[in-house]
Parts: structure tokens; C-alpha cells; sequence
């Protein structure tokens, strides 16, 4: 009887010094979990850093013709970064005497006005009449974007296998190009139709849906349009918006878009 209390008190001290040395075990086991959790995160942030607006920068104060492009270029500051520091919601909302933060900038530059091209300006634009082609209608577009270029949606349509730049026109908004700004595509100067035959292009960028066309915007469409309806005998009948198209389901270029506004003016 004796041996055998012996025996069951041993057991239970072995028994007390394996669940001691289980616990301890375990405890350094979650300090190792611990310690790789942290290290993975800090890895982590290491990899995709946040990238903060600069600090130091300079403030520039809006004058008259000065388009947030504009601005960008002249500080050689990517325009993003501008809008970003500034909590800008649309890019083409930038009035005069508004002060801009210009993030790492050392000095204020003088930015150089946009002076929007006037109908002989575009006519140089367009180009002399090619009697080779016949165009029939003029459909217009809005970008649905706040900001783009020609150059941008080029990229963007060949991304998309459109072949490149869907428009014969772009006319920009003050983010990319200047406000008011006629850029020409490809398919203009190769005088290629695009998926209507006879039908030319143009975009104008912003999306409004949510905005109003600029008054540059406005001007050098009417100018644009004057000039391709001399040129190729394009009666006013034949402007239209793309959501007049037949069988085309769409809202482009926008509720917002002046296109009574813009017949008027033609006429």
C-alpha cells in the first residue's frame, strides 16, 4: 500500500511538471506568433507605402486664363497631386483669386494665360477641305471623366482594342489640356471613319451628367463645328448628340449638355 501511494503521489508531480512545462511552451510559441505578426505588417507597409502629400510647397494665386493644366505644367507637378492637396472635387472649378497649393514648389511662377483659339485658329487646326472624303454628320460626345486628353483616351482605347483613339476630336476641360483646347486624333488626319461611315467624332471632356460645359468649351465647339459644316456641306440637321442615334442606348453627352444652346448658336 505504501509503494503504491509513492507511486501515485510521483505521478501527479510528474503529471504538474509536464503541464507546467506545456504551458511555458505554449507562451513562447504566441511571443513567436506575436512577434511575426508585427514583422509581417511592418513588411507590409514597407512594400505600399502611403504616400503623402509634400509638406513644403508654395501658394499660387489664380489669375485670369490660368487653367489647373496649365498650372501643373508650368510647376512641372503632376495635376493629380495638386487637386489631391488642394481637396479639389472638379478640376475645372478653379476661380480666379483662389489660392493653390503647389506642393514642393519653391517659388511662385508666373503662369502663362490660355488665350482659346478663335474660328481662324481652328480652321489652321482642321485643316485645308480633303476632297477625297465625304462627311456627312458631326456627332458629339462627352469623356464621362473630370479629367483626360486626347493622348490619354488614345491609350485607354487601345487598351480596349478600339484601335486607338475612338475621336476625329478632343476638346479639353483645363485638367489635362487646356480649357477650350481643339486637339486633333489620328483618325482626323488620316481621314479614316470610325464605326457610323460619314460620320466625324468629337469628345468633349468632362462628364456632364455631373458638371456644365465650359464657356471655352463652348466657343471652340461652335468654332469646330462652323468650320467642318463650311468645309463639307454639313447641314444643321445633321448635328446630333450620340443618344440620338437610333438603337444606341446611352445618355452621352449628359443631361447637362447645352445642345439647344449650341443649334442656336450655330444658326
Amino acid at each position: 500500500m505504501i509503494s503504491c501511494k509513492k507511486n501515485l503521489k510521483e505521478s501527479g508531480r510528474c503529471l504538474m511538471r509536464y503541464r507546467t512545462a506545456f504551458f511555458y511552451e505554449m507562451l513562447k510559441s504566441l511571443r513567436l506568433l506575436i512577434i511575426l505578426f508585427i514583422l509581417f505588417n511592418l513588411w507590409g507597409c514597407a512594400t505600399a507605402p502611403y504616400r503623402r502629400v509634400p509638406t513644403q510647397g508654395v501658394y499660387h494665386i489664380v489669375e485670369s486664363g490660368q487653367t489647373l493644366y496649365r498650372i501643373a505644367k508650368t510647376y512641372n507637378v503632376d495635376v493629380n497631386i495638386i487637386i489631391r492637396a488642394n481637396q479639389i472635387n472638379d478640376p475645372t472649378k478653379i476661380s480666379v483669386g483662389q489660392p493653390l497649393f503647389i506642393p514642393g514648389a519653391k517659388t511662385t511662377l508666373w503662369v502663362e494665360p490660355y488665350r482659346p483659339a478663335i474660328q481662324e485658329a481652328v480652321e489652321k487646326i482642321v485643316g485645308p477641305k480633303n476632297y477625297d472624303s465625304v462627311w456627312r454628320y458631326i456627332t458629339l460626345h462627352h469623356s464621362a471623366t473630370l479629367q483626360g486628353n486626347a493622348a490619354r483616351f488614345d491609350r485607354d482605347h487601345r487598351n480596349r482594342g478600339m484601335g486607338g483613339l475612338f475621336y476625329h476630336f478632343v476638346i479639353g476641360n483645363g485638367t489635362l489640356s487646356d480649357d477650350g483646347e481643339v486637339e486633333v486624333g489620328w483618325r482626323w488626319k488620316k481621314q479614316t471613319q470610325v464605326n457610323r461611315p460619314y460620320d466625324i467624332q468629337i469628345c468633349l471632356v468632362g462628364n456632364f451628367n455631373e458638371q456644365q460645359l465650359s464657356d471655352a468649351q463652348f466657343n471652340a465647339l461652335v468654332n469646330l463645328i462652323n468650320v467642318l459644316r463650311k468645309q463639307y456641306n454639313i447641314p444643321l440637321t445633321n448635328i446630333r448628340r450620340h443618344k440620338d442615334i437610333k438603337g444606341c442606348i446611352t445618355e452621352c453627352p449628359g443631361d447637362f449638355f447645352p445642345f439647344d444652346r449650341i443649334l442656336a448658336q450655330l444658326k
